[in-house]
């Protein structure tokens, strides 16, 4: 079991991680900034993280929110759910401002690609039980690729964050919703429960 002081270090380190990529990007993140911020020595990190991979790696991960995924019976409100969440607290926000800085990092550095590959992964994870238990209930085309409605779900907002490099505002995200929900039960070869988008 790690020590107080130990994981005091620890979390010194993880903070001015992430403070730095936060500052500079994933290339501004360097062992020898991060110890002169932390006052973690550079022995220290690399006994903890192994490598400046390893921190930041590290150091993203622990500002991923997990999130449980709901099951009202109903696309629209587990959707609306979910995305409320995602807006809501500290770590949201930073994950949110971290991540557009860790897809530009990947785009030149393949271990940088496998970690935000990962982050991606574990942040849709929700949303795709959501649509998965909606094609279930056939609200949801049966043969709709759930990648495919991932896409059309989280789509424009990746588009409005890291494009546009704008706020997601709580009225953009009810047009995204109420749009990417009337076009996902389009699908259903059933009549969807006409319960209002």
């Amino acid at each position: 079991m790690a020590r107080p002081r130990s994981e005091q270090a620890h979390r010194a380190a993880l903070d001015a991680t992430v403070e730095l990529l936060l500052e500079a990007g994933a290339e501004g993140v360097t062992l020898e900034e991060v110890a002169a911020r932390s006052g973690v020595a550079k022995t220290t990190l690399y006994r903890h993280f192994e490598s400046r991979h390893g921190l930041i790696a590290q150091a993203a991960r622990c500002c991923v929110v997990e999130h449980a995924t709901p099951d009202t019976g109903s696309l629209a409100e587990d959707l609306r759910i979910l995305f409320a969440r995602f807006g809501e607290g500290a770590g949201e926000q930073r994950i949110n401002d971290l991540l557009p800085l860790l897809i530009d990092a990947g785009t030149r550095d393949p271990e940088m690609r496998d970690l935000v590959t990962s982050m991606l992964q574990e942040r849709k994870r929700p949303i795709r039980t959501v649509l998965q238990l909606a094609q279930l209930r056939g609200e949801v085309g049966p043969d709709l690729d759930l990648d495919t409605a991932l896409a059309m779900v989280i789509g424009p907002f990746t588009y409005r964050k890291t494009v546009e490099r704008r706020e997601v505002t709580p009225a953009f995200a009810e047009a995204v919703l109420v749009g990417a929900i009337a076009a996902l039960r389009a699908t259903a070869t059933a009549p969807a429960d006409p319960a209002p988008v």
